[in-house]
């Protein structure tokens, strides 16, 4: 029993303590609290304490407590507890199984509290409760730890927690559990891994693995009670279980609740590390209890209406889970489990990565490879001399390309293309009338300009028939019609980073389509060896792709089958120039065209969806339908000597800022 006046000076100090059975401590005097989180009275083990005097504080004693019950220890305060001046002051503490009455009367005094809190207990949960909201305001996670078993529900379903822990709570523990069932400790997402468990100044990390764990949180107590604490929990826990609610264990949570049990008074707000994460639990004297961590569906982080977005996110939510721990699509959504609270923008890089937007303009590259094979059957009818009525011309070619855009979504490429073409005509008697037939193939490989640098191989075959007619008796003005048919058999590789790792999937599919064209041109003859011919030519050309499916790699996709129609009228010019040395010649030509797309081929339409699921088809960003028009130039040179040839040529393209150039070798019989 105290009747004497008592100063508190040190941090942490205690006016007046007592502890076991049959102990007690009675204040009758004055005691006045100096120091930093001092204590007037501090009770252990079933003691009992009474304050029928005054306990006070300065405004030095940040942090001080008037009297603290721990362990089944009881507290009555009869008297004065006047805490106010102290910033962080608690009034009256009670640990577990113990009892504190603030307010207790006796002889017709009773007590009375003044502090910044009047009483705090560790009894009670800081927070049971925590709702995740998509935004429409609707609750897609919902956690209850009030009950018994703690309640999780995801998009209206119940979902019981899965529980991990290990064996003991030592650094090297011999196993982890993972209800139902063990895994070994050996396994290769836990060996040799960093703890993570430590403190900062936003508060304290728990490194929810379990593993080598060196208990490096210390000192929590000298934390200043200005300080906000926050729980922040880490996702180690899911490279364990493919889970989506996650109950972690009392033995991984051990050395974190030993160094809060250091921090009385402190008032914890619980927070998930994982941007799809949401975490909480129950506290009590003993620290954390039933802590849970629910997935987020990915479906909260896009609006229900974008067509572009929702139904990619709804198909990667129902891929969670699905490929074992360790597969490569796992470690997929471990990626995009530690992309931060911080970090959204990485999480959209990643959903715009994996998307497939390698397939937005299919069709375009379809009509590039056979482009490439009409420019060919062009040079070999119209730049190659015949040197009978009944010719054959053969030609084989190397080429290559470039495309670029400033559409968002749409990936610049290179492309080099090779194959051979084959010309065979029958001309009449009249100088430039005849009919014929061509056919050709070309390999044609694209380098996406993305950033895991994705690949594509197209190969395709082209036949058709032509048939030419003069208007004069030098063939200065003629007229040609063709139709073709085509086939395509194309592979592509599409690769795709997720926040610092590359990705991939693989697919086949096929493409075939038809083409008319028709073509007039007038020659004018300048001189002996120059003439120039402005020509028009209206092309018509159906193509369809059939429906991709990738078979191999992480997060597959399904491409709905579509078509594209081309309609491109051109007219242009072309300046020529040829010199005879004996039978060889020398051929230069200069040509310069307009042309316009009139149909449907940037922008294909294109739908996707993920591949496994019942999600929806979403929209692929296609490029924008420029109805400007191209203006292309080519310069072509050449060699031969009636039976035996070499060509170069480069040109440009203004859409798409296409820079073309190729070689060949042909040969005539």
């Amino acid at each position: 029993m105290c009747f004497q006046n008592i100063e508190v000076h040190g941090e942490r100090g205690i006016g007046m303590y007592a502890t076991g059975y049959g102990s007690k401590a009675v204040n009758r005097g004055h005691i006045k609290l100096i120091g930093a989180r001092s204590i007037g009275m501090y009770l252990d083990q079933h003691a009992i304490g009474e304050n029928y005097g005054t306990i006070e504080a300065t405004t030095d004693a940040i942090g001080a407590v008037g009297a603290v019950a721990m362990n089944g220890a009881i507290f009555k305060n009869y008297g004065q507890i006047k805490l106010l001046p102290a910033v962080g002051s608690i009034g009256t503490y009670s640990g577990k199984d113990s009892i504190t009455e603030d307010n207790a009367t006796s002889g017709g005094q009773t007590g009375t509290v003044e502090a910044g809190t009047k009483h705090y207990s560790r009894t009670a949960s800081n927070e049971t409760e925590k709702t995740v909201v998509d935004e429409t305001g609707k609750p897609t996670v919902k956690i209850n730890t009030k009950k018994t078993p703690t309640e999780v529900e995801i998009n209206g379903k119940v979902v019981p927690p899965t529980k991990v822990d290990t064996n003991a709570a030592v650094p090297n523990p011999d196993y982890l559990s993972v209800s139902p069932g063990e895994k070994s400790i050996e396994d290769k997402f836990t060996t040799n891994r960093k703890n993570n468990g430590k403190i900062g100044s936003i508060g304290m990390y728990v490194d929810t693995s379990g593993v080598n764990y060196t208990n490096p949180i210390q000192n929590l107590n000298l934390l200043s009670p200005k300080t906000k604490v926050d729980l922040i929990f880490g996702i180690e826990a899911a490279e364990y279980t493919n889970a989506k609610v996650i109950q972690i264990g009392e033995k991984i949570l051990k050395p974190y609740n030993d160094a809060m049990a250091q921090a009385t008074g402190k008032k914890w707000q619980i927070y998930s590390a994982s941007l799809t994460w949401t975490a909480t639990a129950k506290m009590n004297v003993d620290g954390m209890e039933n802590a849970i961590m629910a997935k987020i569906p990915y479906t909260n982080f896009a609006k229900k209406s974008d067509s572009y977005n929702y139904p990619f996110t709804d198909g990667l939510e129902q891929r969670y889970g699905v490929e074992a721990l360790g597969s490569r699509e796992n470690q997929v959504f471990q990626k995009l489990n530690r992309i931060g609270k911080n970090e959204p923008i990485l999480l959209a890089q990643a959903f715009d990565e994996m998307k497939g937007k390698q397939y937005t303009n299919v069709q375009q590259r379809v009509q590039v490879t056979g482009n490439i094979l009409d420019k060919e059957f062009k040079y070999l009818k119209k730049e190659w001399r015949t040197a009978s009525k009944d010719s054959n011309k053969v030609k084989v070619f190397n080429t290559k390309g470039e495309y670029k855009t400033n559409t968002a979504g749409i990936v610049d490429y290179k492309n080099t293309a090779y194959g051979v073409v084959y010309l065979h005509e029958n001309e009449d008697i009249k100088l430039g009338k005849g009919i014929g037939w061509y056919a050709g193939i070309a390999h044609n490989k694209f380098k996406f300009k993305d950033i895991g640098n994705s690949k594509e191989e197209q190969l395709q075959a082209k036949i058709g028939l032509f048939k030419s007619k003069p208007y004069d008796d030098n063939n200065s003005l003629n007229w040609t019609i063709s139709g073709d048919i085509f086939v395509g058999y194309n592979k592509m590789h599409r690769k795709y980073l997720v926040v610092n790792e590359i990705f991939n999937a693989k697919s086949k599919y096929y493409t075939y389509g038809i083409g008319v064209k028709n073509e007039i041109g007038k020659e004018f003859r300048l001189s002996e060896g120059f003439s120039i011919r402005p020509y028009g030519e209206l092309k018509v050309e159906y193509g369809r792709m059939s429906k991709i499916r990738e078979k191999s790699g992480e997060i597959k996709l399904e491409i709905k089958q579509n078509d594209y129609l081309s309609i491109k009228p051109e007219i242009g010019t072309e300046l020529s120039y040829k010199h005879y040395f004996g039978t060889k010649s020398l051929t230069t030509l200069v040509g310069v065209a307009y042309e316009n797309e009139l149909g449907k081929v940037a922008n294909g339409k294109n739908k996707a969806r993920v591949a496994g699921t019942t999600a929806d088809w979403y929209n692929l960003r296609g490029e924008k339908e420029d109805r400007r028009g191209n203006i292309k130039t080519d310069f072509t040179i050449g060699l031969d000597n009636q039976r035996i040839g070499v060509t170069g040529n480069v040109g440009y393209d203004t859409k798409g800022h296409n820079v073309r150039g190729g070689v060949g070798l042909r040969v005539i019989f």
